[in-house]
């Protein structure tokens, strides 16, 4: 009959532990597992802002194009949402474009740094975000961050 010790392994990167034989590692203040990551796996966080967020626009179709945020969070599973804004002409008063604008692909997890707008109105002023989220974004208590 033998005996199976288990070894004492470091806690995994942005985790700690306050006691010796922890069987487990809490995240590190701002830092997060995800509930499909598994304990043994580095905490992350949340992806900064996307960069370079360019456009071209052609009649009623806009269509928006970025980089990878400088700082990823340590994940891999980022995805972009894009949140459209009609404003007056001063920009004094903005509201939800609503359903009569098209978002192609589609408007939320967008997995590729492009999408389409279609059916703007013209004349109209229009604030456009794109945010960029990962798998432990909503346990963050700060906003996401985003390009405008």
């Amino acid at each position: 009959m033998s005996s199976r010790l288990q070894l004492c392994v470091p806690c995994p990167q942005h985790s700690y532990t306050n006691q010796e034989s922890s069987t487990v590692c809490p995240c590190e203040r701002n830092y997060f597992r995800s509930p499909l990551d598994s304990p043994s796996t580095s905490c992350t966080r949340p992806p900064s802002a996307p960069r370079n967020l360019v456009y071209s626009m052609k009649q009623t179709t806009l269509i928006l194009e970025w980089n990878t945020p400088v700082d990823t969070g340590g994940r891999g599973d980022i995805t972009y949402n894009i949140f459209c804004d009609k404003c007056s002409v001063a920009f004094q008063q903005c509201e939800a474009c609503g359903s009569s604008i098209g978002y192609v692909p589609q408007q939320t997890g967008l997995v590729d740094r492009t999408v389409t707008l279609v059916n703007l109105f013209p004349h109209v002023n229009y604030t456009i975000r794109v945010e960029s989220v990962n798998g432990v974004s909503d346990f963050s208590l700060y906003a996401n961050e985003f390009a405008e």
